[in-house]
């Protein structure tokens, strides 16, 4: 069946999501797209707009072990709520396993390929179209307040240069000369050439209109409740509503959902709710030029407009526990140590959502043999926003039966 023929269901409507639409309506394919929130809503517009290509996973070596010191802090970069979980706890297992320095190196050299990819989607989508996201490609800032930090974030900048991904260091007085924003205490920075910074909700959004009107059909506030299997095959969904759509494909991209909603049909994504806060202030005498992370926070900052964002945190609390005050409290209290006035400034926008986080750190795209006619595009954690283009593009490919642009079972859903 050519692609022009095929009706494809998609659930949920972030930047994957989005995604994966643009390139099969590209192909000729009938697109639905469906959410149960409306897109700006959506966990994509939550992200911190840090463009950053060659990202290594969150199964960093050491991480594991680093975590363990963090866990009880509620301010610390991880947070885990303690509670009885055997999700949690097998997740935290499997987790540890993968925070290994050869599975590192594998997992890079994925992610590296992907994240090229993405660049090259991102700048096709946004010469296609008239999306206005505020696209800034000079790259991004690893800032560090110690040498020692510093120069071991030299040291991942020269092993990220084998994969094409360039860097230079600069001194904190040249950082300051730049961007007066930042203060004394700041040691330097590491500067990726490569990346960019973009609004999120821009991007998501726009990209949302242009769908439209290129005859994709999305519906918001409207939820799935099960996948519509006959035999082996999945052949559509069902909604809340009792309502049964059913399309040649339906690609899973629902972000953290997805497990839940795989699980109707016997498929387990094994996940956790990684929340994750962003708070956007305004009202400061001068604006970093490019976005950056503040190294020993691992909080992420990006500029739009006259609008600063910090972003970061992941905390493992499941889904139902409340917003914790003090984290969103700690971005702009540390941002301050490193910015001059984003503690003093006015907060125009806090938000809290859930990252995607797989136990083995890699995203899930691509086919799910045993079960013909889904697709799963998820588990991105922090990068989503980084990756959706690319991950999308190979959704596209997958399901029209393409060769894709990059394999790899470190990628397949058929690992679980």
């Amino acid at each position: 069946m050519s692609a022009s023929e095929r009706h494809i269901l998609i659930i949920g409507a972030g930047v994957l999501g989005l995604s994966s639409a643009w390139y099969l309506q590209k192909r000729g394919a009938r697109v639905t797209v469906l959410d149960r929130e409306p897109i700006k809503d959506a966990a994509s517009c939550g992200n911190a707009g840090l463009i950053s290509f060659g990202h290594p996973p969150l199964t960093r070596p050491g991480v594991s072990v680093q975590g363990l010191k963090w866990m009880f802090d509620k301010r610390s970069p991880l947070y885990i709520k303690p509670r009885l979980d055997g999700d949690l706890a097998r997740w935290l297992w499997t987790f540890h396993r993968h925070c290994k320095q050869s599975y590192y190196e594998q997992t890079m050299q994925v992610l590296c390929e992907l994240g090229h990819l993405s660049a090259d989607c991102f700048e096709s989508i946004l010469s296609e179209t008239s999306i206005d996201c505020d696209w800034n490609r000079q790259g991004w800032d690893d800032v560090c307040m110690y040498e020692e930090t510093l120069d071991h974030a030299e040291e991942e900048a020269k092993m990220l240069a084998q994969f094409g991904f360039e860097a230079e260091r600069i001194d904190g007085d040249s950082l300051r000369r730049e961007a007066p924003i930042y203060t004394d205490s700041i040691a330097g920075a590491i500067r990726f050439k490569d990346s960019a910074t973009l609004s999120p909700r821009a991007f998501t959004a726009g990209l949302a209109r242009e769908l439209t009107a290129r005859g994709v059909e999305i519906r918001t506030e409207c939820t799935v409740q099960d996948l519509l299997k006959r035999g082996d095959r999945i052949e559509g969904v069902r909604l809340e509503t009792g309502e049964e759509l059913t399309a040649e494909a339906t690609v899973l991209a629902a972000g953290v959902w997805s497990d839940q909603l795989a699980r109707t049909v016997g498929l387990k994504i094994p996940m956790q709710p990684a929340r994750g806060y962003h708070r956007d202030v305004v009202g400061l005498d001068s604006m970093p030029p490019r976005g950056c992370t503040l190294n020993e926070t691992f909080i992420a900052v990006s500029p739009f407009h006259d609008t600063l964002r910090l972003a970061g945190t992941l905390e493992l609390s499941g889904f139902n526990a409340p917003w914790l005050k003090d984290r969103l409290t700690h971005l702009t209290e540390a941002g301050g140590t490193y910015l001059r006035g984003v503690d003093t400034a006015t907060v125009t926008q806090e938000w809290a959502g859930f990252r995607p986080c797989t136990a083995d750190g890699m995203p899930v795209v691509g086919a799910v043999p045993r079960l013909p006619g889904l697709f799963v595009g998820t588990g991105h954690a922090m990068m989503g926003m980084t990756l959706g283009p690319a991950s999308g593009k190979l959704i596209a490919e997958a399901v029209c039966d393409e060769t894709p642009a990059l394999e790899s079972p470190l990628l397949a859903a058929a690992r679980y």
